[in-house]
Formats: structure tokens, C-alpha cells, sequence
């Protein structure tokens, strides 16, 4: 298999640049089997050999030829190329090679040239509303813009599909030894270092002719079901196989590249921005206390104030996980169980000990003041003090 393989592969790179269409001379002399088999491999020619995009020009020119306004044909250009399949492409490529659009024992005499004026206006009226750029555009673009990085990529991934196309050219060269499971196709995408991007470009490559194969083998359509004659059903199966595994290598490395994507790093929130709406008492110069910065109150665990208005000093304490924080003018985070308020009979006396409290004599300080607990809301205003955080 890797010989055939190769040696398909160097054949293509030998033929590069030669116009090997298949020709239509001397078709009035071929038998039924002959013309038959002559169609088939054109059609799998072309279907192998280019995409809708590449042989829509094949369509334009068969319209130039066969009574076409400027306008019709200008409303076929204007569509989107995935519009041309290539089931229409290839017909009007060997329609122009010389290929007969009638005849008496092929097709059971039915005109090629009428289905394809068929397709022609169905593509027309689907693609009134594309938009595509015109010849000018497009061409003044190439000039003067560097490639955008959506075409680099892109071209990118067209170069690692190499393998991928020389595979089916092996399939087209022997399909009954072509094995679909030989190739590991997840494995050499990955080592072509083949991205999320890259997946999805090669996915939709390939996604046409994989529709296809699998429209083929159920198809009524006398053209496609032609197209694939020439192959056996067991043919045809390995081959829709092999497109379905590319499809799925793609899926697989889009997925992963998912999981594995780390996480976007969390800017820290400027603390001042957090705080600037917040309403407290800067200093109160009878009771001689200052309001340390608001900013420090952002994650700690206990959190000091004293309402020189209603005398209250009061304990902001965190729930065993979480922290305080600072929502607008409302202190968050703490637990509105043990956090509590007392009112000072003596707030001079009492807040000149707070000061000069350690941590361990803050722990009962306020268990030790006579007075009815009263539970804190977290709102704070312009007669609050922020006394200490720890």
C-alpha cells in the first residue's frame, strides 16, 4: 500500500500544471459499454481532481456558449461558489470537452444539457441574496493586501491534507486494495500539528464529497447514480468510510482542542474602582479613631466598624470559606449569624482599650460588653468608622 501510495503520489507531482481532462474524441464510434465507462471516469475525474469552486468557470463558459444572457450569467457568478456541486461542474466540463448532451442508448436518451439548464436556474433563484465580491475587488485586494490571517491558516491547512489526497488518489488508482482502516488518520493529522482551526477548514474540504458518496448510494438522481456506476457497492462503502473518518479525525481534534484550551487568566479588578462608591466616616475627632483604607476591607476575614451616631461598634466575621468584599456601599461575604453589633455606654473609654486590644483580647471583646447583640446588614454609611480588619 505505502509503494502505491507513493508512486500515485509522484504522479500527481509529475502531472502538475498539464490540462489531463478527459477528452471526448471520438465518442460517436465508442459502444454503450464503452461510452459508459468513458462517462464514469470522467465524472470521477473531475469529482476527485477539483471542488464546485474550481469548476463553477466550467459552468459560466458552458452558459456563454448555450444562450445565456449577460445578466443570467452574472446572476450565477454572484452566487456562492459552494452552490456549484461538483455534479453540475463535471457535466458542463464534459459537456464542453465535446461530450454529447444526448444520446439514444445512455441515460435512457434523457438531454444532460436540459438537466443542467435545470440546475443552473435552481442555483440562481437559492442564491438571489449571496454576496460575493466581485473580479475587481477581489483582484485589487490580492495587489495591495498581505494575506489575512484566515487565508494563511487556511492555506496551511490545504498543506496538511497531503497525505489525505494521496490516499485517494491510491483508492482511485486500486480501490478493491484500498483499506480505509489503514490509514490512522487521527494520528497523522496530529502530527502534522493540526489545530482546531486547521480541522474545521480540512472538515468542510471534504464534507461536500463525503455528502456525496452517502446521497450516492440511496440516490434516485440519474446523474449522481451514473457517477458512481463504475464502483461496487463494497467500493463505495470503503471509500464513504475513509471520507467519514476524516470528518471525525476533525471533530475529534476540535474537541480536544476545547478541553485542552487553558482557561483565559482574570484580570485583577482595580480594588479602588471596587470601594469608590462606598459611604463611611473618615476620622471622628472627639473619639480621636480613624477609618483605615477601605481597600484593605477586599478579602479579609474579620472586618471592625463603630457608628458614632448610634454608638454601635460592631464585627463583620467570614463564613469558613469565602472572604469580605465590597458591593457598592455593602460589605459582602460574611456570616450574618456571628456577625454582630453593641452598643458602647462609655464609647470614649471603650474604644481607647479597642486600640489598645491584641488579637487574642479582640476575640471576647465584644462578649465582654454588656449589651444586647444586634445583627449587622452589611450596609455602612457616612457615620461609620472602619476600624480594624484582620
Amino acid at each position: 500500500m505505502a509503494t502505491k501510495l507513493k508512486k500515485a503520489s509522484i504522479a500527481i507531482r509529475q502531472n502538475k500544471g498539464r490540462d489531463l481532462s478527459p477528452k471526448w474524441d471520438g465518442h460517436e464510434a465508442m459502444s454503450t459499454d464503452q461510452f459508459m465507462k468513458h462517462f464514469r471516469v470522467s465524472m470521477e475525474w473531475y469529482r476527485l481532481e477539483s471542488g464546485g469552486k474550481e469548476l463553477k468557470p466550467k459552468v459560466i463558459n458552458w452558459m456563454s456558449g448555450n444562450g445565456y444572457t449577460k445578466e443570467q450569467i452574472k446572476a450565477f457568478k454572484d452566487t456562492k461558489d459552494n452552490r456549484c456541486g461538483t455534479t453540475m461542474g463535471a457535466i458542463a466540463a464534459n459537456l464542453l470537452r465535446g461530450m454529447p448532451a444526448v444520446r439514444s442508448n445512455f441515460n435512457e436518451g434523457r438531454d444532460t444539457a436540459e438537466w443542467l439548464h435545470k440546475a443552473i436556474k435552481a442555483v440562481i433563484e437559492e442564491g438571489k441574496n449571496d454576496e460575493v465580491e466581485s473580479e475587481d475587488t477581489v483582484t485589487e485586494v490580492k495587489i495591495t493586501a498581505q494575506p489575512s490571517i484566515q487565508e494563511r491558516v487556511k492555506e496551511a491547512a490545504m498543506k496538511m491534507t497531503v497525505e489525505i489526497e494521496d490516499a485517494i488518489e491510491s483508492f482511485q488508482t486500486d480501490p478493491e486494495a484500498f483499506d480505509p482502516k489503514a490509514f490512522k488518520l487521527l494520528n497523522l493529522l496530529r502530527g502534522r500539528q493540526v489545530k482546531a482551526a486547521h480541522a474545521r477548514i480540512i472538515k468542510e474540504l471534504y464534507s461536500r464529497n463525503y455528502n456525496e458518496l452517502v446521497e450516492a448510494a440511496t440516490t434516485k438522481d440519474e446523474q449522481l447514480k451514473e457517477a458512481y456506476a463504475h464502483l461496487s457497492k463494497a467500493n463505495l462503502k470503503k471509500i464513504t468510510l475513509f471520507y467519514n473518518e476524516i470528518l471525525s479525525a476533525c471533530d475529534m481534534l476540535a474537541q480536544e482542542a476545547k478541553i485542552n484550551k487553558k482557561p483565559r487568566a482574570q484580570k485583577p479588578t482595580d480594588k479602588s474602582k471596587i470601594v469608590a462608591k462606598m459611604k463611611y466616616l473618615k476620622q471622628d475627632d472627639k473619639l480621636k479613631i480613624v477609618s483605615i483604607n477601605p481597600q484593605d476591607i477586599i478579602g479579609a476575614k474579620e472586618l471592625w466598624v463603630f457608628n458614632v451616631k448610634t454608638r454601635k461598634l460592631g464585627k463583620y466575621v467570614t463564613t469558613e470559606f469565602s472572604e469580605l468584599n465590597v458591593k457598592g456601599t455593602t460589605i459582602t461575604g460574611f456570616d450574618e449569624i456571628k456577625s454582630v453589633a453593641k452598643t458602647l455606654r462609655k464609647p470614649e473609654e471603650q474604644l481607647k482599650e479597642f486600640k489598645a486590644a491584641g488579637k487574642v483580647v479582640l476575640r471576647k471583646f465584644l462578649e465582654d460588653i454588656k449589651a444586647v447583640d444586634i445583627k449587622l446588614n452589611g450596609r455602612l454609611n457616612e457615620d461609620t468608622v472602619l476600624l480594624k480588619v484582620q
